[in-house]
This record gives C-alpha cells, sequence and structure tokens, in this order.
C-alpha cells in the first residue's frame, strides 16, 4: 500500500475486515483474534492483518489480508516471505489473501512458478465485489467501503447520494457522522472521486463545521478567558489596556488550539493527535486559522505535516 495512504486506510478498515473475510473471502468465522503483524524476516515487515480465526466446523485456521493501492510488480515474493515466515512461526499454513482497492488497471499476478518452487495467494480486485454487499449494512463501518466497490449499475451521483444518505439514517449525531463522511473522502481518493463526495456531502449539509461544534465554543471561550485573566495581570504592570488586549489574543489561540486538537482526533485519530507537538509552537493567529481549515480540507495527515513544516 503507498505510504500515503496506508495509515489512514488500515485505520479505516481495521473494522471491517471480519465482514470482509465473511462476505468476500466467503468464510464462515465464528470468532478471530489479531495476531501480531510486524514481522522479523530478514528486514522488519509489518503486514496488514494476521488473525487466527475459528471457523463454522470448529477448526482454526490463520489468515493474513493484505491492502494494496498500487500494482506492485513482486507482490507474490512478499506474499511467498509472508508465507514462508507465518507457517514457520505459528506452525499453520496461512490462507492469504490481498485486496486490490487501487484504480488502475490490476496488473499484480497472484501466482509465482518455477522449476523449483510454486506459490499462489487469493487476489481480490474490490472493483468486482458488488457494492450492495455493503451499501444497505447497518454498520457505518461497512457502508463506508462500499465506496472502493462496483456501482457501475447504479451511476456515480446516485451511488455517492445513497453512501451519504445511508450515513445519515445510521448516524444521527453529528460529529460521529461527519467522522465517517470524512472516512468516504478519504477512500474516495483511491477511485478518483473526492470532488464528487465534497461536493454531494455539502449539498446535503453532512458536513461537520468545527466551528459549530459545542466543545470548540466551550473551549474557545475558555481560552479567552483564561488569557484575558493572564493579560489583566499582566496589564498591572504593563498597562491594563495592553494587557486585555494581549488577553483577548492569547485566549484566542488557545482557543484555537482546543479546537484543532478536537478537529484532528475527529478526522485522523491517534495520528492527528500526534502532530499537536507541532501545531502548539505556532503563535500566529491567523497561521492557526489556516491550519483549521486546512484539516477539514486535507486528504492525509502528511498534507498537514507540509503545512507545519514550511516555517509555519
Amino acid at each position: 500500500m503507498s505510504k500515503r495512504y496506508d495509515k489512514i486506510i488500515k485505520e479505516i478498515l481495521k473494522d471491517v475486515v471480519d465482514t470482509l473475510i465473511t462476505e468476500v473471502i466467503g468464510l464462515k468465522i465464528v470468532k478471530s483474534t489479531a495476531l501480531e503483524t510486524k514481522l522479523q524476516i530478514t528486514n522488519e515487515r509489518e503486514a496488514d492483518f494476521i488473525l487466527q480465526v475459528e471457523l463454522e466446523d470448529g477448526s482454526m485456521s490463520l489468515l493474513h489480508i493484505e491492502f494494496q493501492s498500487t500494482n506492485y510488480s513482486k507482490m507474490v515474493y512478499r506474499e511467498l516471505r509472508y508465507w514462508v515466515y507465518l507457517t514457520e512461526v505459528h506452525g499453520i499454513q496461512p490462507l492469504q489473501y490481498v485486496f486490490y482497492i487501487g484504480n488502475e488497471p490490476l496488473t499484480m499476478k497472484d501466482t509465482l512458478s518455477t522449476k523449483t518452487t510454486t506459490h499462489k495467494y487469493n487476489l481480490i480486485d474490490m472493483r468486482d465485489v458488488d457494492c450492495e454487499k455493503f451499501l444497505y449494512s447497518d454498520k457505518p463501518e461497512e457502508v463506508i467501503i462500499s465506496i472502493l466497490c462496483n456501482y457501475q449499475q447504479k451511476g456515480v451521483t446516485i451511488f455517492i447520494r445513497d453512501i451519504l444518505s445511508r450515513l445519515k439514517e445510521l448516524v444521527p449525531e453529528e460529529t460521529l457522522r461527519g467522522k465517517y463522511v470524512r472516512q468516504v473522502e478519504v477512500l474516495s481518493q483511491l477511485r478518483d472521486l473526492q470532488d464528487e463526495v465534497s461536493k454531494e456531502a455539502e449539498a446535503m449539509a453532512l458536513v461537520y463545521d468545527l466551528e459549530r461544534d459545542v466543545r470548540f465554543k466551550q473551549g474557545r471561550e475558555r481560552g479567552m478567558l483564561e488569557g484575558t485573566k493572564r493579560g489583566v495581570e499582566k496589564g498591572k504592570l504593563e498597562g491594563l489596556l495592553e494587557g486585555k488586549l494581549e488577553g483577548k489574543v492569547e485566549g484566542k489561540r488557545e482557543g484555537l488550539l482546543e479546537g484543532i486538537e478536537l478537529g484532528l482526533e475527529l478526522k485522523y485519530g491517534s495520528a492527528g493527535v500526534a502532530l499537536m507537538n507541532m501545531v502548539r509552537v505556532v503563535d500566529s493567529v491567523d497561521k492557526l486559522e489556516e491550519f483549521k481549515n486546512l484539516i477539514r480540507k486535507a486528504g492525509s495527515v502528511d498534507e498537514l505535516k507540509d503545512f507545519l513544516g514550511k516555517g509555519v
């Protein structure tokens, strides 16, 4: 998976792996247990998902699942390395599945055959999967992955409206719904549909507005109050008027910081919150305002890092 998407995609898809196993792969599992994904082969690699699963007949199996957004010409060799390592460590020959979620025509090979070695893994192109497997689910985590599936019979506009309408039905709470809409936007980049998703979300008033969030407003007001108090104390020495002015500026900055942290958490989770150390060194209120607006538009944490790294 490309570096731009790997962490975001993995975070989004972790809640639907079991559904992919049952609905797409076709295995009926009773329960699954996630195993360590960091593998010490020659150099350390990290798999997307390694699961020990119990099937309906009571047998145990090992599943190794990867999500790939680009055509990696050596994928079959990577899968062979994983297969050898997992078989040696766990004593179980893993079932291997690679879900291709890219937009270019699939060109990866799923079989390696030489005079001495043969290996095959299961390669699934998500564009061949009927979107209705997930679109009408009662779980929003499953609805969002329908954006990666085959929607040709619906037409793109109707398809996107169906996804967003379904999320609106399932998630009435605006903040949480905003999180899922953002996740659809992120995944839609893999289908070159981000503009369409963004426009439809705004038209349906589904875009989460940070400025309207109660916690953001409370944080901004609290920050302004505390900042004003500090400014007043400083004003005793440098002049009351000057102190109040500085207090308001500092207060606005504190409120912005709290709102930005909330926005980063809602859209990017822990990866977003990790940026707060960089955000807090920004002194300019105008730059903080600009960054807050960028959170809504950015497609990845890397875009936000680039902004913060440009001498802001």
